[in-house]
């Protein structure tokens, strides 16, 4: 009788070491998989927030700082595993007919943000963002088109949000590279 039960509590164990590994990469798999589209959901909103306060603030000297001040207060970045390394905003050019409009980045006038504080070129005070313009710098805000008249016949400035941000699974074994993208008009501020 003694015999009969020692040979099954091997076979237990046995069977326990096959079965863990596939269990708990499920599990994990499953509580990374739920951790990485909550962090996507929060850097999206977060950038949907930055790109609603980019379009209504237009070229106020200190726009794009507010912006990433209320995209802070918003959540981004504020998920585990989850950490933002760029912000970039960048100028759209539209063209196109009556038959239907495209939007083409502009390149030379672009903005891109890297963690770390300096003094911003409206007050010259130290940043409450955290960010730093650093590389193209050369769309200021004064000269956004932010006094058109509505539609595109107005010739409207566009603007593309885009965050990088990193997500690193349990464990550190990978790392997704992912962005955060959204496209919208700069809202006329006189007209």
């Amino acid at each position: 009788m003694w015999r009969l039960l020692g040979t099954r509590r091997g076979q237990a164990t046995v069977e326990f070491g096959l079965i863990a590994p596939i269990f708990f990469f499920v599990f994990f798999g499953i509580i990374n998989g739920g951790l990485l589209l909550y962090a996507r959901n929060d850097i999206q909103h977060a950038t949907d927030v930055g790109a609603a306060e980019l379009a209504t603030l237009g070229n106020a000297c200190d726009t794009d700082q507010l912006a990433i001040q209320a995209m802070n207060q918003a959540g981004l970045g504020n998920t585990i595993l989850t950490k933002v390394t760029e912000i970039t905003i960048e100028r759209d050019v539209a063209s196109g007919g009556s038959s239907g409009e495209t939007l083409t980045l502009d390149s030379s006038a672009e903005e891109t943000y890297f963690p770390g504080s300096q003094n911003d070129g409206c007050t010259g005070v130290s940043t409450t963002s955290g960010w730093i313009c650093s590389g193209t710098c050369t769309w200021p805000a004064s000269s956004r088109q932010t006094n058109q008249t509505s539609g595109l016949a107005g010739n409207p400035d566009f603007a593309q949000l885009q965050v990088d941000y990193t997500f690193t699974v349990i464990g550190g074994f990978t790392t997704f590279h992912l962005t955060s993208t959204v496209t919208f008009r700069l809202e006329p501020q006189t007209l």
